[in-house]
């Protein structure tokens, strides 16, 4: 939850809200971002979704 809160902080006050950021190891998702605003990547065994809505 921290991780996910800190990026979500960071990128709202860096590129305008709004940001939402996931990050878990096991999740699924199905969602509607703003275009060229979509970043999916694994820390380890930890995935990490942010999305710009």
């Amino acid at each position: 939850k921290d991780i996910a809160s800190a990026l979500k902080k960071e990128f709202d006050s860096k590129y305008e809200p709004t940001f939402i950021c996931i990050v878990g190891t096991d999740f699924g998702s199905s969602i509607t971002h703003t275009k060229d605003c979509f970043i999916y990547m694994y820390m380890n065994k930890t995935a990490i979704m942010l999305f710009k809505v």
